[in-house]
């Protein structure tokens, strides 16, 4: 493609205009004396240029006038034939030089560089002493054919969105990378962010989700090793076999963040020179990092010696590099750490839930900002439609039950190169800074409450004597609201509330029980229970239900469960929300009491 190119460059510049001035620029040291044999006439100017077998004179006036080149006397037309020459040459010279620029800078850039470069312009790369950087979208473009999503039966209800890995939130991965003292296991370690990069620009996570599992073999993971974070970021914990089709056999099909290569399966029975990236041959088998030393040339090895060390797929756990032999800095101590330097996504709207039961059948890409979703939920279709306008992004929801809504959200502020945790891995949320909690629990009446009263008191056996709610509460159990019970319910309480809800830093609220017109005689809620009172609507799947928290990011999280004594009961619609209830209860609420 590149002479192609340079051949119609070439051709604009010699054939169709050969240009010695600017226009209507009059040169006297070059003017003289022009005769158009046909008519006789004489122009008296310099020559400017030669454009479909015409030429234009420029006079000293500054007129311009055009002779067909056959019309010229003699001398006159062989004096233009020879400008006409000389101004080919000098452009057909500067077209050369640029070519050979251009070969230059390719001969100078690093030879990781040439895996992402089979997906321009949708993967970019630059250089310096140090690092490669690469910059991407993040999302899954041609020339890869695939599509993403499809065969995930774990959906958190996130989708792919464009991420912007460009600047100085760009990928970096070592030019020069080094063997490490101790290297780190990805079961230890690395829970958090991205491990390497596939040369589609798209990230790879640990094989093992920041609960520790393989999201591969509890079906969190599409036909291609993929599926999206917190922050709809589409990313691979499974090796992306798919890519060895368009950077080719023996080549790399990502790079790990410690600089080491990442290539295709390994066939142990290959031949010598045919294993993939042993130019010498190897037959040794891979270690627990999913990698192994094979021998290259003299000079190419560590340290220019004659041993170099890379990682392979497979296709059983790790799937991918199980760990990172080579040096790396990063985020602090394991399990939830992170290699350092890397990018970060952008999460525009708040992260969702695992929609149980359901099933990812399809995805299409409508325009370069539109796509839909198709998913099962037994035997019944949903669908997600989805496109970016002028910044925002806006969400058609098509929910089984056939109810319809449409959501849209704007960026938030992004944490770029060792910035705050990525909402990368699927699940969880952050920790709400101390002074946060403690404000929440300091202004009641900023939340449409009275203060407490001291008589008022709410626990729960799902409370765990650590001050952990039982995991059969949580997504990672049986998902059932925890039981609650309560007494001192003050004097004048016609009627009862309860929400759970919890703060993260991003401050957008998230809501996991709604409920009110309990009874002012029920002494609590049993375990699982949704026959007593009215349910309101969650912030997770926006259903009149309990939705169970699903935290896996790294810390504890706090949420709080609240009991509202009221001197009346509540007038709202079905389905109302938590903000709803406390603009409703503002002025009947005698008493709150949290857990």
């Amino acid at each position: 493609m590149k002479h192609v190119i340079l051949s119609v460059v070439a051709a604009a510049s010699c054939a169709a205009l050969a240009s010695a001035h600017p226009p209507d620029a009059f040169d006297a040291s070059s003017s003289r004396a022009w005769t158009n044999a046909r008519t006789g006439e004489r122009i008296e100017g310099s020559f400017m240029f030669a454009r479909s077998g015409k030429v234009a004179i420029v006079t000293r006036e500054g007129g311009l006038t055009t002779v067909a080149l056959e019309d010229l006397a003699g001398s006159d037309r062989a004096f233009a034939d020879a400008r006409i020459a000389s101004i080919r040459a000098v452009n057909e010279s500067r077209v050369e030089q640029a070519a050979q620029a251009e070969q230059a800078e390719q001969e100078k850039k690093p030879a990781q560089a040439a895996i992402f470069d089979k997906f321009a312009p949708h993967v970019k790369t630059r250089f310096d002493g140090r690092w490669l950087y690469v910059e991407s979208d993040g999302m899954p473009h041609e020339p890869l054919d695939f599509t993403p999503m499809v065969g995930i039966r774990a959906w958190q209800q996130q989708v792919p969105l464009p991420q912007s890995y460009t600047g100085q939130n760009a990928w970096q991965i070592p030019l020069k990378p080094e063997l490490a003292a101790k290297p780190l296991s990805c079961k230890t370690n690395l829970m958090k962010g991205a491990v390497a990069l596939a040369a589609n620009g798209i990230p790879i996570f640990n094989a093992l989700n920041n609960r520790g599992v393989d999201s591969f073999s509890i079906g969190e993971l599409d036909e291609y090793g993929g599926h999206c974070g917190r922050a709809d970021d589409y990313h691979y914990h499974a090796a992306p076999l798919a890519i060895e089709k368009i950077v080719g056999k023996g080549n790399p099909i990502a790079y790990a963040l410690d600089g080491l290569a990442i290539y295709g399966l390994y066939d142990q029975k290959a031949k010598k020179g045919d294993a993939l990236a042993c130019p010498l041959g190897s037959t040794d088998p891979l270690d627990e990092l999913n990698g192994h030393f094979c021998a290259v040339p003299k000079g190419e090895g560590f340290g220019g010696g004659t041993q170099s060390y890379h990682y392979h797929a497979s296709k059983t756990f790790p799937y991918i590099n199980g760990g990172m032999k080579g040096k790396v800095e990063v985020s602090g101590p394991g399990p939830e750490n992170e290699v350092v330097p890397q990018a970060h996504a952008n999460p525009m709207r708040p992260a969702l839930q695992q929609l149980r039961g359901a099933k990812i059948t399809g995805f299409d890409r409508i325009t370069p900002t539109s796509w839909s979703l198709k998913y099962e939920v037994g035997g019944k279709v949903g669908r997600v439609d989805y496109r970016i306008e002028a910044g925002r992004v806006i969400f058609d929801f098509v929910d089984v039950d056939g109810t319809k809504r449409t959501e849209d959200f704007t960026p938030r502020a992004r944490g770029g190169q060792g910035g705050p945790p990525r909402g990368g891995q699927q699940g969880g949320e952050r920790q709400p800074p101390p002074r946060d909690r403690e404000r929440e629990r300091q202004r009641p009446r900023e939340r449409g409450e009275d203060a407490p009263k001291s008589g008022l008191m709410i626990q729960s056996a799902g409370v765990l004597p650590s001050g952990l709610l039982d995991a059969k509460y949580t997504c990672d159990g049986d998902s059932q609201s925890p039981p609650l019970s309560w007494r001192g319910a003050p004097a004048g309480t016609k009627s009862l509330a309860v929400t759970m809800h919890h703060i993260p830093p991003d401050g957008d609220e998230h809501v996991y029980m709604v409920v009110w017109n309990i009874p002012v005689d029920a002494k609590g809620l049993e375990a699982g229970s949704h026959d007593v009172g009215e349910w309101g609507q969650n912030t997770v799947n926006r259903r009149a239900e309990y939705a169970p928290p699903c935290s896996k990011g790294p810390g504890e999280k706090e949420y709080i469960v609240t009991l509202y004594a009221l001197s009346a009961a509540p007038k709202l619609e079905k389905g109302a929300t938590r903000s709803q209830l406390l603009e409703a209860i503002k002025s009947t609420t005698l008493g709150t009491a949290d857990l």
